[in-house]
Order: C-alpha cells, then sequence, then structure tokens
C-alpha cells in the first residue's frame, strides 16, 4: 500500500503524521510525505518516507477558503503538490493539519485519490471541515469533533510515537525507569518533578509566569523547564538563584524522557501534548492558549477537567497564588492525582496508531 501523508507546521501537526509513517513503515507499506519546508518538519525531515515534498510557505494569509485560492503562493504549492500525487501515485492521502494539508487534500480531489483525515483538536479547523466533505473517514483524537465533519469518522485517540507509548509502559511498569531519566537530565532521581511544557515553540506567558512563581516553589521539588527557543537564559539564572535544581532548555527532540522524569506537569492544551501527557498519567495544570482557533485548547482541556482527569484555568483566571496552590496539589495530593490519573488512562486510547493504520489496511482490502 503507498499511502500519501501530509501535515506540520507545529508538532501538534507533525508527530502524530510521523507516528502513523512510523507505523505503517513497521508494516512494510510504502509511505510519501508532503511538508512545508519552514514548518518543523522541514527542520526535523520525514524519517518514514521513502519520497518528500517540502513546499515553500509554511502559512496561508486572509479568512475563508476563497482568499486563500486566491494566493499565488498557494497556487504554486497545489501545482507542485498534483504534479507530485501524479508522479508517485499513492493509493490514498491522509491529511493532519497544517499548510500541506489543503494542497494535499485538494489534489486528492481533483485526481480522484481516496482522502482520509486525522484531526487532533476538538473542535476541527476550518481545512479539515471543509475537506471532510471529500473525506472516506475521519479519525479523531477527541470524540465530539465528529459533529463538526461531512464524513463518517471513528474515534481513535492521537498517534503516538513508538518512543512515547513505549516509554510510558516502562515508566508505569517500574519506579527505576522514571529515576534513570532524571539522572539522564542531572536531576535527583529521587526529588518530586515538576515539568512545564508551552508546545514545540514555548509559552512566553507561562515563561513570565514561573519567572513570578520561582522564589515561592517548594524547596524540595525541582523542575523540568521547556521554554520555547531563545527564552531559556533568565530562567536558567532565577532557577539557579534560588537553589531549585531545573533542567532548561528551548526545546528536547525526545520529549519521552521528560515526560517519564515528571511527578506533575504544567501545560498549553494543544491536543498533541494532553495526549501525550495523558498517556504517561501525569497529573497536569492547563493553561489554554487564548487566541487558540474556536478556543479549542480551552475545548480540549475541558474534556479532561470536567470528568475529574485535570486542572484546568484560563490564563485570565490563574493568579499567583492560585498556580501556587495547583502545584502543590499536583505534586503532593495522592488521592486528587490518583483520580486524574485513572481518567487519564480510560480517556485516551494508548494504541490510535495502530487503530489507523488497521482501518486504512482493511479500507485498502475491501477496495482491492
Amino acid at each position: 500500500m503507498r499511502v500519501l501523508i501530509a501535515g506540520g507546521g507545529t508538532g501538534g501537526h507533525y508527530f502524530p503524521a510521523l507516528a502513523l509513517g512510523q507505523e505503517l513503515l513497521e508494516r512494510g507499506h510504502s509511505v510519501l510525505f508532503v511538508g512545508s519546508e519552514r514548518g518543523i518538519e522541514g527542520r526535523l525531515g520525514f524519517p518514514p518516507a521513502q519520497t518528500t515534498l517540502f513546499l515553500p510557505s509554511s502559512s496561508f494569509r486572509g479568512k475563508g477558503l476563497k482568499s486563500l485560492l486566491s494566493i499565488p503562493g498557494y497556487l504554486s504549492s497545489l501545482t507542485k503538490t498534483l504534479s507530485f500525487i501524479k508522479t508517485y501515485k499513492p493509493e490514498l492521502s491522509i491529511i493532519f493539519g497544517g499548510y500541506s494539508s489543503l494542497p494535499v487534500g485538494l489534489a486528492s480531489v481533483l485526481l480522484k485519490l481516496p482522502l482520509f483525515v486525522q484531526e487532533q483538536n476538538s473542535v476541527p479547523g476550518k481545512t479539515n471541515r471543509y475537506l471532510s466533505r471529500f473525506a472516506a473517514r475521519a479519525f479523531l483524537g477527541f470524540p465530539s469533533a465528529a459533529s463538526y465533519l461531512s464524513c463518517p469518522s471513528t474515534f481513535t485517540g492521537n498517534p503516538l510515537r513508538k518512543e512515547i507509548t513505549e516509554t510510558a509502559l516502562k515508566a508505569e511498569a517500574s519506579s527505576e525507569t522514571r529515576k534513570f531519566y532524571r539522572k539522564q537530565l542531572n536531576l535527583h532521581p529521587e526529588r518530586k518533578t515538576l515539568l512545564i511544557i508551552g508546545g514545540s515553540q514555548g509559552a512566553l506567558w507561562l515563561n513570565q509566569l514561573l519567572e513570578r512563581a520561582i522564589p515561592h516553589l517548594p524547596k524540595e521539588i525541582q523542575v523540568i523547564h521547556l521554554t520555547g527557543p531563545g527564552k531559556e537564559g533568565r530562567l536558567k539564572e532565577l532557577y539557579r538563584a534560588h537553589r531549585i535544581p531545573a533542567f532548561v532548555a528551548p526545546f528536547h527532540e525526545r520529549p519521552w524522557e521528560l515526560y517519564a522524569a515528571a511527578d506533575a506537569a504544567v501545560s498549553r492544551s494543544g491536543a498533541l501534548a494532553m495526549s501525550e501527557l495523558a498517556v504517561f498519567k501525569i497529573p497536569t495544570l492547563f493553561v489554554p492558549y487564548p487566541f487558540a482557533a474556536d478556543e479549542h485548547q480551552l475545548k480540549n482541556a475541558l474534556y479532561l477537567a470536567e470528568r475529574g482527569g485535570a486542572f484546568v484555568h484560563t490564563q485570565e483566571e490563574l493568579s499567583l497564588e492560585l498556580f501556587l496552590q495547583r502545584v502543590k496539589t499536583l505534586l503532593f495530593d495522592i488521592i486528587t492525582t490518583g483520580k486524574m490519573k485513572k481518567v487519564m488512562g480510560e480517556l485516551f486510547p494508548l494504541n490510535a496508531r495502530q487503530k489507523i493504520a488497521d482501518e486504512l489496511e482493511e479500507w485498502k482490502g475491501r477496495k482491492s
């Protein structure tokens, strides 16, 4: 089976695409990939793909599909994608969001290539909503996304990389795994560990909150903090000045090591971060990005929080005092966090990449 995968721009779109690509490759299928050279996929590449096409633009401008179609750069991308599909002749395509998904989706429709959609968030973006009219099926990270789409759908959860799921299973099976990864980060193997993440680009607001909070954090804890590019210097100094052991970095290519080391987390509520934290069953305070389209980060977080699986607070309501209170609960209240871990395990499937690959194979078998 020859599968065309498209998606990227940010880690939230790229890493689920990468996870499915890995799974398909292990099953002996061929993988083609279309992404953006300016997105995260352009920096990291796409290892499972036999053939790749990186389009020159990274984002659309304007509002609505009509304005997108008026952009010369977009038309150029669509033309390149049509040529790519005609040359390499995939048997189906699956889009994950990001810049490349629209030209791949429309090229698939124009060339009558069967199209599938993977939607990570609780509220789908405009591209996936539009292309769902032509899709054979959508694979959902959140059940609520189904009501926005025009094609049949399956709730699979979000596909996670093999390294993520395998490390999560090891961490659950043995406390020694957590100690091992803390040592790898030059942290104390026994200390309670708080993870701060803001997505692949970091989160300025969370960084600023921590600048105020560091002097008041419990002195017996340690911190893992991903700051985003170029934002780590000031925070390193503050952790050091207040004698809080910390691993501070702009980005980490092996996030499973950080998850395995953590007892609790503070995070934005992008769909992929939520799925990864959930598979490790890490009690989390989610602070949704306030400008996310259709408030999808808030709705993502509420899906978990309303069932007792996490804390969620908007930036406006999260005072320094409330933040410190939540951190202490997440690190030291075993009754509250025990419930959170149970809910996380029930709501987010561990085997999404296998489920999606199974459905694609079954669909291909029916069409053969």
